[in-house]
């Protein structure tokens, strides 16, 4: 009889899980690439004029009903996410972590207001400063284009229209803070383990996100 040689066998499981660890990361990557896209388009007309109708009209189902289309678009990846990081993670406990992935976790700055920060929360605090950058310069401009027709419209002044626009736009800017405080900072999270954050990190970010939104929503209050 012949005989099964183990290292050929191990050889072979290695690479099975090999072959679905970057299967999985790579999807985990287009999705998140994705996610991102959207995030970045929601400020924009393109998004609320054309995609966002779209996929309401396509999702607006017995079940869901009218919140269909946002839980597509703000829920389901992130759960999906979670999924798969999961079996990612399931598959590569037992690996040692990379050196490129370790350096990323490296401390860049250890004084500061938010005390030791890595390579890996300083790339994210980057995105999320310049997601509301953004934010503020495409409501601002889309908003603006219209102040003088609203003015006329309304029969105020155009500093006034103005002044309105920005308190919804604050208050836009605000909803994406709040949206970013519900992502679930656990200690048995997939998703921030697949992204190299741990939790006791992500609290303090929570707590400066919660600032951050409260900051516009007073202002937004203020402004009306």
């Amino acid at each position: 009889m012949e005989q099964t040689n183990p290292s050929s066998s191990s050889s072979y499981g290695n690479g099975v899980k090999s072959f679905v660890k970057s299967l999985t990361m790579l999807l985990v990557t287009i999705i998140l690439l994705g996610y991102l896209l959207v995030w970045v388009m929601i400020p924009t007309n393109t998004y609320y004029l054309h995609w966002f109708p779209i996929v309401l009209s396509k999702t607006n189902s017995t079940y869901f009903g009218k919140q269909g289309g946002s839980i597509l678009i703000y829920t389901f990846p992130i759960l999906l996410v979670a999924a798969l990081g999961c079996l990612y993670l399931h598959y590569g406990k037992h690996d040692a972590r990379s050196g490129s992935w370790d350096s990323w976790r490296r401390p860049v700055i250890v004084r500061g207001p938010l005390g030791i920060i890595s390579w890996t929360e300083l790339s994210f605090l980057v995105m999320f400063a310049g997601l509301l950058v953004w934010s503020f310069y495409s409501y601002m401009h889309s908003m603006f284009r219209y102040a003088r027709a609203e003015a006329t419209q309304h029969g105020i002044s155009v500093s006034e229209a103005k002044l309105k626009s920005s308190a919804l736009l604050l208050g836009l800017i605000g909803n994406m803070c709040l949206a970013l405080l519900f992502f679930p900072v656990t200690r048995g999270s997939s998703v921030l383990r697949l992204i190299g954050l741990t939790s006791e990190a992500s609290i303090k970010y929570h707590i400066w996100i919660g600032h951050t939104a409260m900051t516009f929503f007073t202002a937004h209050g203020l402004c009306y």
